[in-house]
């Protein structure tokens, strides 16, 4: 117990930082379920469970955006948990509880969920703990339920354990989370310097790894590296034990890892007669050397189809907003370069694709059928490239599954439609100021992507209550700038600017700032903003 402690301590003193995880929103796990040909929830009208749920950073936005669903958490941290229940009756959310209870003490005989979310648990807690996480999951679970569980794997978590054992030397001794937080920095530091200019192979894992480190948050640096517990596992281990209580491996959230293709020509040779699905998912493991797996599990009854049927895509909606590096080519097929909103780059080919995501990069947030987008594609391509062009559509289909697994577009079968226009008076959605107002220093988006907040557009941010237009905006956040460093600073330094000059920087770097926010679905929609038509659902609105 003086373990448990110990570790309820250190979360209360340096609280993990609690931000929306995309791949565990219920209209993710849902479009890859449909996708393997299972029958899910609708993600409109769920139950949905998170074990360690923080401060509801990942749940808020979730109960905000989807209403008519229910969700439930559990923390154990009595000062997350209080900190998610104050955001949750300031925002109203009648069906979202954030419960400070211990996850051993989680009633197993409650109605089922639909969907379960483990992330940033099962690795860090004692084996009793993760047997509980599993028959929570094997009891709770709908029977067309999907749970979410993500967890360090070996052997590629051996690299970093290497790290791990090195700072928990460094620190031997300190037991004030505080102090041991720092001096693990301090030997990082010690490393950078060290490693610096050392050239041999063997040393730039490591050298990789102190230069993250260095600038990642102080709640990972602490919870991953410095916490007595953080155990992992072979796949094929975490997948017997799941078996254990009546599941099953469905897929991982990160769907371009299940396809050997992505580690090369040879991969495919090297995994042929290595055995069925499971046992390739744990070699593909060794080759890719995997150190952190999201993996979804299902009933042990379910039945999915690992052969994909690309003809489902047609049935659902597609949402993206990958920017091409050049002007796209209609007339022929030419590889191209995409940048997703990650910064990852993405190659498409086929001039029907490319037609395609200047489609949805006209509209994102929002979602299009994927029917209607071959028709405006095909009429897109024809007309930038001549009437003879004959589209192939099942080239691509082929690359918007491709795009689709490797996360540069999204799956749908939602029909929210979100305004990303800026009004006159522009108002950002409840939900996003609270957030803003946090402090936390991030905030979902309506596709529930975390976007960060410096000071300059947290203010923005908290600011835009509907109330002024851009003008009015800008001469208060000058105003404030003069007052606040942090401001000034974002800024380029009020104080040093002249009157003119510090007003363009302003004007600028607002409408820069309600442009992203517009992007990002944070925009109250003002009157005669509507969507597509009839077949949209009114979004942005405020739960009861």
């Amino acid at each position: 117990m003086g373990g448990r402690l110990k570790t309820l301590e250190s979360y209360d003193q340096i609280p993990y930082e609690s931000f929306a995880i995309t791949e565990t929103h219920p209209d993710v796990l849902a479009s890859i379920g449909w996708l393997f040909g299972l029958e899910t929830a609708d993600p409109e009208h769920c139950r949905v469970l998170e074990l360690g749920a923080a401060s509801g950073g990942n749940l808020i936005p979730m109960a905000f955006h989807l209403p008519w669903s229910q969700f439930v958490g559990v923390e154990l941290s009595g000062a997350q948990a209080r900190a998610g229940q104050a955001m949750i009756a300031e925002l109203g959310l009648g069906n979202l509880r954030l419960l400070h209870q211990d996850i051993m003490a989680v009633d197993a005989h409650q109605e089922p969920f639909d969907f379960i979310l483990v992330h940033g648990v099962y690795s860090w807690v004692p084996d009793a703990v993760k047997e509980r996480i599993l028959e929570l999951c094997g009891r709770l679970l709908s029977a067309r339920g999907i749970a979410y569980i993500s967890y360090n794997v070996l052997p590629g978590w051996r690299q970093r354990g290497m790290l791990r054992d090195m700072l928990l030397f460094h620190c031997r001794g300190i037991t004030a989370p505080g102090a041991r937080l720092r001096r693990a920095r301090d030997l990082l530091d010690r490393l950078a310097l060290g490693l610096r200019e050392d050239r041999r192979p063997e040393a730039q894992p490591l050298r990789k790894e102190v230069t993250y480190l260095l600038s990642a948050r102080p709640s990972y640096l602490y919870h991953e590296y410095l916490e007595e517990t953080n155990h992992p596992e072979l796949f094929s281990d975490v997948i017997a034990r799941a078996q254990q209580q009546g599941l099953a491996f469905l897929a991982e959230s990160k769907l371009h890892t299940m396809f050997s293709s992505t580690l090369g020509g040879a991969a495919r040779q090297v995994l042929d007669g290595l055995g069925d699905q499971m046992a390739q998912e744990q070699y593909m493991d060794f080759l890719r050397l995997r150190a952190f797996r999201q993996t979804l599990l299902v009933r042990a009854e379910a039945r999915p189809c690992w052969e994909i049927d690309l003809e489902r895509l047609g049935g659902c909606s597609l949402h993206g907003d990958l920017q091409p590096l050049q002007a796209p080519q209609w007339k022929r097929v030419k590889p191209q370069d995409y940048r997703a909103q990650d910064g990852a780059m993405l190659q498409v080919e086929q001039p029907l694709t490319k037609a395609i995501l200047a489609e949805l990069a006209e509209v994102y947030p929002n979602a299009i059928p994927v029917r209607r987008l071959l028709e405006a594609a095909e009429q897109r391509v024809r007309a930038g490239a001549g009437r003879r062009v004959t589209p192939d559509r099942d080239a691509c289909l082929g690359e918007l599954f491709n795009l689709y697994v490797s996360q540069g577009i999204g799956l749908t079968q939602r029909r929210t439609w979100w305004s990303n226009r800026v009004g006159v008076r522009p108002q950002a959605i409840a939900v996003a100021r609270a957030q803003a107002a946090s402090g936390e220093g991030h905030v979902a988006t309506v596709r529930h992507r975390s976007l960060g907040l410096d000071a300059l557009s947290a203010w923005v941010l908290r600011e835009l209550d509907g109330r002024r237009d851009q003008a009015a905006l800008c001469a208060d956040l000058i105003a404030q700038a003069h007052q606040d460093d942090a401001l000034s600073a974002a800024l380029g330094g009020a104080s040093r600017l002249q009157d003119e000059d510090l007003r363009q920087r302003v004007r600028t770097s607002l409408t820069r700032l309600l442009e992203v926010f517009a992007r990002a679905g944070l925009l109250v929609p003002e009157e005669g903003d509507g969507g597509l038509g009839a077949d949209t659902a009114p979004a942005n609105r405020v739960p009861g």
